[in-house]
């Protein structure tokens, strides 16, 4: 255990939407004291935008200024934002799991644009990681503690701890939703697949999208209803793609197209697409083909920085009512 309590703050964004329960219960299990910064508000996000270095750069990667100086402000002891390159393999077929550049590395922008060690005397640390393999994870977080003085019997326990931590959030995620939708596959009731990112779950990002169909009378689900689940080699998986299915968060939203098309024509498919998103703009026509060979709609709606999600809550409607009247 820590000999003295150190404050290490996570900031709330991109992948950490889905690894900081691993995280928080890794540390807190070390003895430090975790704090997440708040969620993303337009003013938090504003107070950041000082320090982007590309106006093109997707909008989810320009709110982690904002979270970073909230961090300063709370004035934490240091700053943990890991350079992960890749997630967990969630399908067999894929080729990778690999985040996309601007996932894995944008600790290294931050560095550069914000540099929290130099400009204000809070540590920065940025290990690189690896979800894919958890003997490789192990050695790496094992790598990053050390610096703090923990024995190994306790990072054992807690490394343990945080894996366990990790599998119940992901069940937590996922066994609900599957239940919704076995329900709605023998009711016939209209159900939306929202695919996206685990950061689609911000709620300056995603406007609200899934809370718009629900008052609207439709189940919405997330990708992640589709995720761990045994593949079957029928000749319409990932080995026969015109891609190349290597990073982790689109190999969730064309999973989610390939299940969705086996699927009756209650149960369709909306895309979140953040501007400036460099694998959806090659993935999504492979999305919308997959989807197209099904007979089932492709909805995109790209989300980001809009004012007011009236025009989002219009677009759905009309694709409800059209849906209900064709039967």
């Amino acid at each position: 255990m820590l000999k003295s309590k150190i404050t290490l703050g996570i900031p709330r964004v991109l992948n950490m939407y889905e690894n900081f329960p691993f995280w928080r219960t890794l540390f807190e299990n070390c003895g430090f004291e975790v704090i997440l910064s708040p969620e993303t508000t337009m003013s938090l996000y504003q107070s950041g935008v000082g320090s982007v270095m590309s106006e093109n750069i997707c909008f989810p990667a320009k709110v982690v200024h904002g979270h970073i100086l909230s961090l300063i402000q709370m004035k934490v002891d240091r700053i943990f934002y890991p350079i992960v390159t890749k997630e967990d393999a969630d399908f067999q077929d894929a080729n990778n799991s690999f985040n996309c550049p601007v996932v894995s590395g944008y600790a290294e922008v931050i560095r550069s644009a914000i540099d929290p060690e130099k400009n204000f005397g809070i540590p920065f640390d940025k290990p690189v990681i690896n979800f894919i393999d958890k003997k490789t994870l192990k050695s790496q977080c094992r790598k990053y503690l050390m610096e703090f003085g923990i024995d190994k019997k306790t990072f054992n326990q807690a490394f343990d701890n945080a894996i366990l931590a990790r599998e119940d959030f992901l069940e937590k995620l996922i066994v609900p939703q599957k239940e919704i939708l076995k329900k709605a596959l023998e009711s016939g009731e209209l159900v939306f697949v929202v695919a996206g990112r685990p950061y689609h779950a911000d709620p300056l990002i995603h406007q609200k999208v899934g809370q718009i169909l629900s008052d609207l009378g439709v189940h919405a689900l997330t990708d992640d209803v589709f995720r761990k689940m045994e593949q079957v080699n029928d000749g319409a998986g990932f080995k026969n793609l015109n891609i190349v299915s290597q990073w982790s968060y689109p190999n969730r939203v064309i999973n989610t197209a390939l299940e969705v098309a086996k699927l009756p024509n209650n149960v369709q498919m909306i895309q979140l697409n953040s501007f400036g998103c460099g694998p959806d703009s090659f993935f999504m026509e492979e999305t919308g083909e997959i989807l197209r060979h099904a007979d089932k709609n492709h909805t995109v709606l790209k989300i980001d920085e809009i004012a007011s999600p009236g025009s989002i809550r219009l677009r759905l409607r009309s694709l409800i009512e059209s849906l209900k009247a064709n039967g």
